[in-house]
């Protein structure tokens, strides 16, 4: 076994947290902890799973996720930056904070994930996913472990509890970033937060209508977080991400850990484009697919009557009004997961 300890020292001095969560994808022994000068304490839970302590009590907890789906680079390249600030005294830890990077296995080979999508599994859904495949998989295990590790984190909180799921998408978008809000159980959407994105250069807002075995679901509908899955852009390789399109989340996210005022675009229809979702194209049978090009964007439009799946027999989807837009659309999922997720236009 390779000694865990020569990578941890590299942490402490220089908090290469990306690295550190990519040479232990598989675990550490046990966890561990160290303080920084000014008396914040980082405890490593486990790979992937970081609690940073200000030295002052808080009863606001920020949880800020990156890395759940392998590939999406460009979040983990900015909780990367942010344990590297802090660790080096440049961003200033005021809140109850952790970090996560989701699935390194998945980071290591460059996929989406390893066996299943880990975006799919949570709300203990992991344990349905057990029941039928009749193994535990990698993406199992690591739903269980992080929700655990979710539990204990916020069971201290008792006033704001903050979650932001940092991910990039498959296919490029027409609007290229935007913010995803998990269903509400018909509890308000709260404009304010939605601000929050608007000063952070989102102004692109869908709505969830169903729940969801997101993580950002999850976090919402157990623990009253509020809660968002945050696109910001197309999925790259590590090194190819232009970091300076990502700033306005990066810098409003560090206004929150340092707990001062982030940028706020105030909610006003005229300055957001709000879509609900209508429902999700659900893959009935191999041959049921998308007519789309590979190149189609998120968020193109169709015209009523459309047909926009099909398995060439009895299961299809057709367009039911004007104006009906996708995201999402991938046909490599296997039976039973989404293949798109249909949207409509709306105020709120």
């Amino acid at each position: 076994m390779k000694n865990f300890e020569p990578t941890w020292q590299t942490f402490t001095e220089t908090g290469n947290f990306l690295e550190l969560s990519r040479q232990w994808q598989d675990g550490t022994d046990k966890p561990r902890q160290f303080t920084l000068a000014d008396g914040t304490q980082l405890k490593l839970e486990d790979t992937g799973l970081l609690i940073i302590t200000p030295s002052s009590p808080s009863t606001t907890s920020l949880l800020i996720s990156s890395g759940i789906h392998g590939n999406e680079t460009a979040p983990m390249e900015i909780v990367d930056g942010m344990v590297r600030d802090i660790c080096s005294g440049q961003l200033k830890v005021r809140v109850n904070l952790m970090l996560i990077i989701g699935d390194p296995p998945a980071v290591n080979i460059g996929q989406r994930f390893q066996v299943q999508n880990l975006n799919r599994l949570f709300s203990k859904r992991y344990q349905s996913a057990a029941t039928e495949s009749g193994e535990i998989d990698y993406e199992m295990q690591r739903a269980k472990q992080i929700e655990q590790a979710v539990e204990s984190f916020y069971q201290d909180s008792d006033e704001k509890r903050f979650h932001f799921d940092l991910h990039t998408a498959i296919r490029p978008s027409q609007y290229e970033q935007f913010v995803l809000y998990p269903y509400m159980h018909n509890k308000p959407w709260d404009k304010e937060h939605i601000g929050f994105f608007g000063g952070s250069g989102i102004t692109t807002v869908l709505l969830g209508n169903q729940p969801a075995g997101t993580f950002s679901y999850y976090t919402s509908n157990q623990f009253d977080a509020m809660a968002a899955t945050v696109e910001l852009g197309k999925v790259r390789p590590f090194g190819e991400n232009d970091m300076k399109k990502f700033a306005g989340t990066d810098n409003n996210l560090r206004c929150l850990i340092e707990a001062t005022d982030p940028k706020v675009l105030p909610f006003n229809n005229d300055d957001y484009i709000v879509f609900q979702i209508k429902q999700e194209i659900i893959k009935a049978n191999d041959d049921f697919n998308l007519l789309l090009d590979d190149d189609v964007k998120n968020f193109t439009s169709f015209k009523k009557g459309t047909l926009l799946a099909s398995d060439g027999k009895d299961e299809k989807y057709v367009v039911e009004n004007d104006g009906e837009a996708i995201v999402f659309p991938n046909n490599k999922v296997p039976i039973g997961q989404r293949v798109g997720v249909l949207l409509e236009s709306i105020e709120l």
